[in-house]
């Protein structure tokens, strides 16, 4: 017989935890931050790349569509992104929803902060290790709706 205590969570109990790991995001990636000097993007591509090696895909002949249109599928808990792919080599995504912005608005960060730069590099890890090519993203807007694009080459 197994305890689940999951399923005993009320509401509150689930915000407690949230606001939580919304601090200790904003306390690791300002650390990062302070400590790399701004340059956080090898941390974050570093551990993109792990993850992605991780992931249980075998991806034959990637594109840069078909990544993207995989991580959106494995990230949709807490992301909504559409990704608008111009040719093999760019794209632009937009993301509708995403657990960061939450976690910004919760902590009342400016989104395009630490968090934002530090998840951008994390999610070109993986766009990276999955399709064998370096990649590297550009924030353009913040908001309500955040677009970046995405450069492969």
């Amino acid at each position: 017989m197994t305890n689940d205590n999951a399923l005993q969570m009320t509401p509150e109990d689930h915000q407690k935890a949230f606001t939580e790991v919304a601090f200790l995001i904003e306390s690791f990636a300002n650390t990062i931050d302070n400590i790399m000097g701004g340059a956080t993007a090898p941390v974050g591509r570093i551990a993109g790349r792990s993850i992605a090696r991780k992931l249980p895909l075998n991806l034959q002949q990637p594109t840069l569509a078909s990544v993207l249109e995989v991580l959106a599928k494995r990230m949709q808990a807490g992301f909504q992104m559409t990704a608008s792919t111009t040719n093999d080599t760019s794209s632009e995504l937009t993301f509708e929803r995403c657990a960061l912005r939450d976690v910004c608005a919760l902590r009342s960060m400016e989104t395009g902060s630490a968090v934002c730069r530090l998840f951008h590099s994390y999610f070109d890890g993986m766009v990276n290790e999955l399709l064998h090519r370096p990649v590297k993203s550009e924030i353009v807007e913040t908001g309500q709706v955040c677009r970046i694009t995405t450069c492969s080459q």
